[in-house]
């Protein structure tokens, strides 16, 4: 049981908080969910990296068997890859080794703290999927720098919040990278750039996004031949049948069914294919989020999963149950 520790950074939405901290001050445009952040100081850099590693002690402390470092998805770590969320002119910005820094640093502290006998992995994304972001040449640099830094785990995975490649939809058009169609013809998602980035990497690999066949997960880690990965990763599968790795094993099943596409409220007929952009994708991706989310709340509480769930009724449940968390939470620890 590994705990993965992040930092929501310029995605932390508005009701966690009305002051976000990113490297720069560039806003999340998504739905006017999400406040301006605030340009961290060198200072509050620095304790941030003592904070991951305080954060690995506990981990460690309170009886996980490893931790890992989370450097994808569009949070604080991976905003300091990008060019485009990352415009400092210092030691922390600029050159991709300065904005590699804070990832590299956090890795160290956090080594530092745990100790060489405790497995510490790290996630990172392959490709932002946004013109001007953290490309996959760059992300091949620092895999060769994370080479150096004895991590036990590389954790493959892409996409932002702008550009959600990471729960299977495309983004804005007018900034995205265009999706390879060896890409497209694959059932996981970033195979293709996990197969570049293993001829360069010293630790073992994994791959997380799109698995649903017995077929797709032994092609990725070779079984009959050479893989692309030594570890999958499985997400959305676990949400609403847990027990899904046993009965793999067991060969009881050969796939899962992939909820994704019946989720979409456009293709279901809750919204209009031609609602502008952002409504639309956004909607999309948030209402299956939410009806995965309800799963886990409803196996959390003992019941059964409900594949009949709307998503548009998952998501208001969704919000609803954030808001209230949110306001307890503030009740709590007051915010300034």
């Amino acid at each position: 049981m590994w705990a993965q520790l992040s930092h929501g950074g310029r995605q932390a939405p508005r009701y966690v908080t009305g002051r976000p901290v990113a490297p720069s001050a560039v806003q999340l445009d998504l739905l006017g969910n999400y406040a301006t952040p605030r340009a961290l100081t060198e200072a509050e850099i620095l304790d941030l990296v003592e904070r991951f590693a305080h954060a690995a002690r506990v981990v460690r402390e309170a009886g996980f068997t490893g931790v890992q470092v989370h450097g994808a998805h569009g949070y604080l770590v991976s905003s300091f890859l990008s060019p485009v969320t990352n415009r400092r002119t210092d030691a922390w910005g600029g050159s991709l080794e300065n904005r590699a820094r804070f990832l590299l640093e956090c890795v160290r502290a956090v080594r530092r703290e745990v100790g060489r006998d405790f497995p510490v992995a790290v996630k990172l994304n392959s490709d932002d999927f946004r013109k001007g972001g953290f490309s996959h040449e760059e992300c091949l640099q620092v895999v060769q720098w994370l080479n150096a830094e004895s991590i036990d785990l590389l954790e493959v995975s892409g996409g932002t919040y702008e550009q959600p490649r990471l729960i299977g939809f495309e983004g804005r058009a007018s900034d995205a990278v265009p999706v390879r169609t060896s890409t497209r013809v694959r059932e996981a998602y970033f195979l293709d750039y996990a197969a570049s980035i293993r001829r360069v990497a010293t630790m073992p690999l994994m791959v997380t996004g799109g698995f649903r066949s017995r077929t797709g997960m032994e092609t990725a880690l070779g079984v009959d031949g050479p893989g692309d990965c030594d570890v999958i990763g499985l997400a959305r599968p676990l949400c609403w049948q847990p027990d899904f790795p046993r009965r793999l094993l067991a060969r009881e099943v050969e796939r899962i069914d992939d909820l994704d596409a019946c989720l979409r409220l456009s293709e279901r007929g809750w919204l209009s294919p031609r609602s502008r952009w952002l409504p639309a994708k956004a909607l999309n991706a948030f209402a299956a989020q939410s009806w995965y989310y309800c799963q886990l709340f409803r196996l959390a509480d003992g019941r059964p999963v409900d594949r009949d769930c709307r998503p548009l009724v998952a998501l208001r449940e969704y919000v609803v149950s954030e808001l209230r968390a949110a306001g307890a939470t503030r009740r709590i620890y007051p915010r300034r």
